[in-house]
């Protein structure tokens, strides 16, 4: 009998910590970071409702975030990448050599993907303990990267857009007739390529994922500053102290004023 009894608990506490598993994910899905400068430089959870959840300061400006795989976040400033949880705590820095500035981070399974600028230009390739597994050198200044699957890195750079194998093996290429254009960010949303622009034209182009042409675009009055996917075909914008939630055809959905008009957003990340 006890034995019986002893099933049936067990079996109870199984069911529960699958539960709470579940609902920890769910919540973890449901939300994203922005990268926060200005009155308060560091980090915001935000649920994609648009409602401010949790933060936390970083006593340096954050240039770009990427979520980690253990309830964590990468982030990039000058020549430093930093691993932190998600409330705020330091796991790990690296410092880099001076003439090194990071300008993206992407995290894709168990290797971080770090973009950087200044005397060489290229990605580094680190495990999730930011210990260097490789790199590859680019001819041109990387604005962001967005890390895909199969090993594949998207770069934006100038009026161009980039598809490259970590090992630096260059997959495809477009470049925008306008000059005056750049792109500024990029990100992965089901078989698509998202990147904003700026420039002499500000909006968001949606592009094949394999032979990066165009599909549709559509424009915005504002300059983005950070661009992530959404959960239902659709895109979350960042732009001075607003966030902004568009559809793929360029109708907007909702948007939200930060709680102090000095607090500004910058990089998202999911």
């Amino acid at each position: 009998m006890s034995k019986k009894i002893s099933l049936l608990a067990a079996f109870k506490i199984t069911a529960l910590i699958s539960l709470i598993i579940g609902v920890q994910a769910n919540a973890s899905a449901n939300n994203f970071y922005v990268a926060t400068h200005g009155i308060q430089q560091g980090v915001t959870l935000h649920t994609f409702k648009l409602q401010a959840l949790t933060s936390f300061s970083t006593p340096f400006p954050v240039t770009a975030l990427a979520v980690g795989l253990n309830n964590d976040v990468y982030l990039v400033s000058g020549n430093r990448i930093y691993n932190y949880t998600a409330d705020g705590v330091l796991i790990k820095s690296l410092e880099s050599k001076s003439t090194v500035n990071y300008t993206g981070i992407s995290v894709m399974g168990d290797r971080v993907y770090a973009s950087y600028s200044g005397y060489n230009r290229g990605v580094n390739v680190r495990d999730l303990a930011l210990n260097s597994v490789s790199s590859f050198s680019t001819s041109f200044i990387i604005n962001a990267i967005a890390a895909g699957a199969n090993n594949e890195l998207y770069l934006a750079s100038g009026n161009s857009l980039y598809r490259y194998q970590s090992n630096g093996t260059l997959l495809a290429s477009i470049t925008f007739s306008d000059k005056g254009l750049y792109y500024n960010h990029v990100a992965i949303m089901c078989g698509k390529l998202l990147s904003s622009y700026s420039g002499s034209q500000r909006g968001v182009s949606i592009r094949d994922l394999t032979t990066l042409a165009q599909s549709s675009s559509f424009s915005t009055a504002f300059e983005i500053t950070g661009l992530i996917s959404g959960q239902n075909n659709d895109v979350y914008l960042s732009a001075n102290n607003y966030l902004f939630n568009y559809t793929l055809t360029g109708i907007q959905k909702q948007n939200a004023t930060a709680s102090q008009p000095a607090l500004l957003y910058g990089d998202l990340a999911r």
